[in-house]
């Protein structure tokens, strides 16, 4: 077994996990702007996903910011999982890092975000009266959305993957040293 084998899928997860979290974090206040930028009241995007779950107000706007982070956690988690699968599929360079991340921030938008969003969240704001008038704003605009979306997927993907190499050549360091001592 190679150095790049060394730790569990257990510890790649976690490291995923957090890389998740960093990426979620690196675009949490871009997603407050785009509201600002389109003349939609502060937390809109979140408050639509909390909307479709059927919350209202203030507690829709943190079940979308809570749903949002637990996404990118879980993306985080399958990175880690996946990076150890494969020799090649290892990240340990920040380049190789943000290159993996970049692919994973393209896959989720296409495979997730158009989709919730045109099966799912869009519809759900069109036939809800009371919901076009709080996100009328995003629907007025869903081409420069969808356009901004990619963006913050691919920074997303960026930030987690850079990240998490950072996380794996520390976590490598430090086994490599415990090892030595012993």
């Amino acid at each position: 077994m190679t150095a790049n084998f060394r730790l569990t899928f257990s510890k790649r997860a976690k490291i995923g996990c957090v890389s998740g979290l960093v990426g979620g974090f690196a675009i949490f206040v871009s997603i407050f702007v785009i509201d600002l930028g389109l003349g939609a009241n502060q937390g809109t995007f979140y408050k639509v996903v909390g909307l479709a779950a059927g919350m209202n107000g203030l507690d829709a706007t943190l079940v979308g910011m809570v749903s949002h982070m637990l996404t990118a956690s879980l993306i985080g988690t399958v990175f880690g999982l996946g990076s150890g699968i494969h020799r090649r599929l290892e990240v340990l360079s920040i380049k190789k890092g943000a290159i993996a991340g970049i692919s994973t921030g393209i896959v989720v938008f296409c495979v997730f975000f158009v989709p919730i969003s045109m099966i799912l969240i869009i519809p759900l704001i069109q036939s809800n009266e009371s919901v076009v008038g709080e996100a009328g704003q995003l629907l007025s605009n869903t081409s420069m959305i969808m356009i901004g979306s990619i963006e913050l997927h691919l920074v997303f993907g960026i930030v987690m993957g850079a990240f998490f190499a950072i996380a794996m050549q520390q976590e490598l360091n430090s086994l490599t040293k415990s090892k030595a001592m012993v």
